[in-house]
C-alpha cells in the first residue's frame, strides 16, 4: 500500500510533463522548426546546385555568389498555387530580357515568286535604214553586247551610192541647198556625221557602206544573215538593256487589295544565292490572268555589272501595311524541343509560362526591383 502511494506522484508528474510538451509544441512551432529553418538558410550556387555552403560566399566552379537554398514559406505557397518563384539573379542566368508591351504597327509580310527579266521600256529594234544586200555582219549571235554607233553590218546599197555621188557633186560646188539636201538623204540612209564627212575622200571602187547601231544594249535576237537582201524597215536585230531589270511577281486575287505602289520588297534572286535586294513596287497590273486569277506586280532593280541574269527565278517578301496593335517582340515567343514559353516584362514582374512536360504547365514569376527597357 505504501509502494502504491509512492508511485502516484511520479505518474502525476509524467502526465503534467506530457501535457506541457503538447501545449508548447502547439503554440511555439519555431522551436520545433529551428533545424528546418537552419537547413533552408544554407547557401548554394544557382548554376551548380551541388555546390553548397553553410554561409555566404562564391561558387568554386563559376565564381557566382551563392544564393540561399531551400524554399521557405513563400516557395511552399508558390508550389501550392502552381507558381515557381525564381531567386534573385535567376532571370539573368536564364537569359530573360525585359521589353515594354505597347501599341505599335505590326510587321506583316506577303511572300511572292516571279521572274527577273529585261526592262521592257528599254527594249529596242534595229531596222534596215535603207535597201541593200548584206556583205558582212559584225553581230553574228545572240547575247553580244552592242554600243551606240558600233558597226553592225556592211551592205551594198544602190540608194546610198546614188546619194553619195550627189553629195560629192554638191560638196564640189560649195555649200548651199543642194549640199544640205544631199546630206539629209545620207542621214536617212543610216550614215552618221563622221561617215558623211568622209564621202568626198571615198575611192570610186568603194561601193560598200557600214551600218552602225543607233542604240546600245545586248543583242537578244538576230533576224539577218550574210548575203540576205534587205528592204528599208526590215528587222535586223532586237536588243535589250540589262543595266536595269524588271522583277515581275505573281500576286493572287485575294492578296491584291493588300499590295500597292511604293511598298518595300526584299528580292532573293536564285542566281545570287544568299543575297537580298531591297526595292519598291513600281506598278501593279490591273489585268488578271483568267486561268490563275492573279496579276503581275513590278519591281525595278538596278543591275550594275550585269550580275542579275535575264529570265531567272526570284522570290520576294512584300512589306504590307498593318494597323497598330498591342504587341510584344517576336523574340518573346520561343519554341524549344521540350518547352515553349512566353516572356512578358512589366515594371516589376516577369511572368514565364512554359510546358516542361506534356500536360503540365508552370507559371514562373520573378519580382526584382527593375524597370522596363
Amino acid at each position: 500500500m505504501k509502494q502504491a502511494n509512492s508511485l502516484l506522484p511520479l505518474l502525476i508528474t509524467a502526465a503534467l510533463a506530457a501535457a506541457g510538451g503538447w501545449f508548447a509544441a502547439r503554440n511555439f512551432p519555431g522551436a520545433h522548426d529551428a533545424e528546418h529553418v537552419q537547413k533552408n538558410t544554407a547557401a548554394q550556387c544557382p548554376m551548380h546546385p551541388w555546390v553548397k555552403s553553410d554561409k555566404a560566399g562564391d561558387c568554386t566552379i563559376c565564381g557566382m555568389s551563392l544564393a540561399p537554398a531551400g524554399g521557405g514559406e513563400n516557395h511552399a505557397d508558390s508550389a501550392a498555387n502552381g507558381i515557381v518563384m525564381l531567386p534573385p539573379g535567376s532571370p539573368n542566368i536564364l537569359g530573360v530580357e525585359v521589353s515594354e508591351v505597347k501599341r505599335r504597327p505590326l510587321a506583316r509580310t506577303l511572300r511572292v515568286a516571279g521572274m527577273i527579266g529585261e526592262d521592257e521600256s528599254r527594249h529596242g529594234v534595229i531596222s534596215a535604214p535603207v535597201e541593200g544586200r548584206i556583205i558582212s555582219l559584225a553581230m553574228n549571235h545572240d547575247g553580244q553586247p552592242i554600243t551606240l554607233r558600233q558597226p553592225i553590218a556592211t551592205i551594198f546599197s544602190r540608194t546610198l551610192l546614188a546619194a553619195a555621188d550627189e553629195y560629192k557633186l554638191a560638196f564640189a560646188d560649195g555649200s548651199g541647198p543642194a549640199l544640205d539636201q544631199a546630206r539629209r538623204k545620207l542621214e536617212q540612209g543610216g550614215l552618221v556625221a563622221e561617215q558623211i564627212l568622209a564621202i568626198p575622200q571615198r575611192q570610186p571602187d568603194d561601193a560598200n557602206f557600214s551600218i552602225v547601231s543607233p542604240l546600245d544594249g545586248t543583242v537578244v535576237k538576230s533576224f539577218v544573215s550574210e548575203g540576205r537582201h534587205l528592204r528599208e524597215g526590215d528587222r535586223m536585230f532586237e536588243t535589250a538593256n540589262f543595266s536595269r531589270m524588271w522583277c515581275m511577281f505573281i500576286v493572287y486575287e485575294r492578296d491584291l487589295p493588300l499590295v500597292h505602289e511604293r511598298q518595300i520588297v526584299t528580292v532573293r534572286p536564285a542566281s545570287l544565292p544568299g543575297e537580298e535586294i531591297r526595292a519598291r513596287v513600281t506598278f501593279v497590273s490591273p489585268n488578271l490572268d483568267e486561268a490563275t486569277r492573279s496579276a503581275h506586280v513590278r519591281v525595278v532593280l538596278e543591275n550594275p555589272g550585269g550580275r542579275l541574269k535575264n529570265r531567272t527565278y526570284a522570290e520576294g517578301t512584300i512589306e504590307l501595311d498593318a494597323a497598330e496593335a498591342l504587341t510584344i517582340p517576336r523574340s518573346a515567343v520561343e519554341a524549344l524541343a521540350i518547352a515553349s514559353f512566353t516572356r512578358i516584362g512589366t515594371s516589376n514582374l516577369i511572368s514565364l509560362q512554359f510546358k516542361a512536360t506534356v500536360g503540365t504547365t508552370y507559371n514562373l514569376q520573378y519580382s526584382p526591383d527593375m524597370t522596363t527597357s
